[in-house]
């Protein structure tokens, strides 16, 4: 006869270092203090955002072509759900489709800086509670946050809808939770993490990385604890198993639909085309960090040797990891210029996730302080407010941008940007997209009746409001499309939306003529110094005007 031994939780549990089915001891619960930072931040930011974007004209055009894709989920003929496409983490697209559901938010341009004012202030409220669970003051806990918010790089990617806070806020949440599991010994936090990160993943391919390090940090610290290998492994594969789901689903979805596994990496909007890529010597990539850090992210020019000073020398291990995460974010942009990762190299942005994990390490400085936290935290608010004017100097003139120096005039001049330039010689400003917009939306009401490369031309569909008007590549795949753009008038089409310049649009290489004005009868009918909208007339033989070649995007 068998005998069953009944063995008890508490027994099972023995010599397991982590709190497995009970609460320990942790900072009281306070939603309404989370739910209050959140309102704040999203109202504020989103009022800001209004402001630069609608009035002074400030706004990035990848920020366009996302809400244009989020609008075509919804109101396209027929509404489809994979014009998220392949050229940005999914969700950096699929997590703002709902604010293009109703049609005049969008055009209107008031649910730009909504798209990341949402996420910024995600970020806010993980970094209140971790400095809650760190005992921070509350007064120095929300000086720290406003002397962060206040900072112009934040301000800049939290209110002019910029997809790097989509992924930057769910790093820091991860971040966060295991924060907190460091601090309680509570496993759950591993699994929240985990979940995190698996979101963080296929809305910013670089939290791969911080991802990584946090599964090497969760076993370190465990076998450091004395766990046995069974914890040690089972908490491993818990955290990590979302994100490796996520990842190899992604991977099948490229290779069924791409055939090519690996697309999500090689062709994303970031990866770098071939002899695009300005080249760097490793004294220069070293030099380019260096001015990363010093003018994006100061704070961690001491930051990071005190992680690492309290690691080594305090037998602190969650502030060496901090270190390591801090230094790989410095390290990060200088690898994807040398791995072929970037086709904008140490840009200015990337400083973003320096300066959040500088914050983070210097949090747990604080915590790590004991009786010297609030000294630590007002150091910590003194560094962050001198950092403003430095930083907003520094985004006039730094080499690697985008938006910095036009968003640095209108906020200190508050005059509109319309047509100034940014330091990489692209206009700012989005009047010729509202004009060619506004005539089609005043003189077009028939679906599929406009032919258009969207990859050029999404600023001016997501304007109209109307994606249905288009005949685009997304609709109809670059097949298709091609053969349509060949012979218009075969598939009902009567107008061909082009740019005005040879950018890359496919429509302006096949009808250059068109293009500039000169084709007998594909006439003008209106014009913008960016696009030029044609007419198709009925009958329409493209062998009777001059065509060029239609190549592959």
């Amino acid at each position: 006869m068998t005998t069953v031994n009944v063995v008890h939780t508490r027994d099972r549990l023995s010599g397991i270092v982590q709190s497995v089915g009970r609460r320990p001891n942790d900072v009281p619960r306070r939603w309404w203090e989370s739910a209050l930072v959140f309102a704040f931040f999203t109202i504020a930011y989103t009022w800001f955002g209004y402001w630069v974007v609608v009035d002074l004209h400030v706004v990035g055009f990848e920020t366009l072509d996302r809400l244009n894709r989020a609008l075509m989920v919804w109101h396209n003929d027929p509404a489809k759900l994979s014009a998220i496409g392949f050229d940005y983490p999914p969700l950096a697209t699929l997590l703002i489709a709902p604010l293009a559901i109703f049609r005049g938010l969008v055009t209107s341009l008031a649910v730009v800086p909504l798209a990341s004012a949402v996420f910024a202030a995600v970020t806010m409220v993980a970094l209140n509670t971790m400095m809650r669970r760190a005992l921070v003051a509350g007064p120095l806990r929300y000086a720290v946050l406003l002397a962060l918010g206040a900072n112009p790089m934040v301000l800049l990617y939290a209110t002019t809808g910029t997809r790097h806070f989509v992924w930057v806020a769910l790093v820091v949440t991860a971040l966060g939770a295991l924060f907190a599991w460091y601090i309680t010994a509570d496993v759950r936090f591993v699994m929240l993490a985990g979940i995190s990160f698996s979101i963080a993943s296929i809305a910013g391919y670089t939290s791969l990385v911080f991802f990584l390090l946090s599964a090497i940090m969760i076993g370190a610290i465990l076998a450091r604890l004395g766990a046995d290998g069974t914890e040690v492994e089972g908490t491993v594969v818990g955290f990590a198993s979302p994100t490796v789901y996520v990842i190899a689903l992604w991977t099948v979805f490229n290779l069924i639909l791409l055939l090519n596994p690996f697309a999500w990496i090689t062709r994303s909007s970031d990866a770098a085309a071939s002899g695009g890529l300005e080249t760097f010597s490793a004294v220069e990539l070293l030099r380019a960090s260096g001015e990363l850090v010093l003018y994006g992210a100061p704070i961690a020019i001491i930051v990071l040797p005190a992680l690492i000073f309290a690691g080594f020398a305090r037998g602190n291990p969650f502030a060496l990891w901090l270190g390591l995460m801090l230094g790989a974010s410095i390290l990060l942009p200088s690898a994807a210029v040398v791995l072929r990762l970037t086709d904008s190299p140490m840009l200015m942005r990337n400083a973003l996730p320096i300066l959040l994990i500088s914050v983070i390490g210097a949090i747990w400085l604080a915590r790590s302080a004991e009786e010297g936290s609030t000294l630590v935290a007002a150091l910590v608010v003194v560094a962050l407010v001198i950092s403003i004017p430095w930083t907003l100097q520094a985004m006039k003139t730094y080499r690697y941008q985008n938006l910095e120096a036009p968003f640095a005039a209108a906020i200190t001049t508050g005059e509109s940007q319309e047509g100034a330039q940014t330091l990489n010689r692209e206009r700012v400003g989005i009047v010729s997209e509202q004009a060619m917009a506004k005539y089609i939306s005043n003189n077009v009401s028939r679906d599929n009746s406009i032919l258009t490369d969207n990859a050029q031309t999404y600023a001016v569909m997501m304007l109209t409001g109307h994606p249905e008007y288009f005949f685009d590549r997304i609709d109809h795949s670059d097949g298709p499309w091609k053969v349509a753009a060949r012979d218009p008038d075969k598939y009902g089409v009567r107008y061909l939306l082009m740019s005005a310049s040879d950018n890359g649009d496919l429509l302006t290489k096949l009808y250059p003529d068109a293009a500039a004005g000169s084709d007998a009868q594909l006439q003008v009918v209106y014009r913008t110094p960016r696009y030029v909208l044609v007419s198709v007339p009925a009958g329409y033989q493209p062998g009777g005007a001059t065509t060029g070649q239609l190549g592959a995007s």
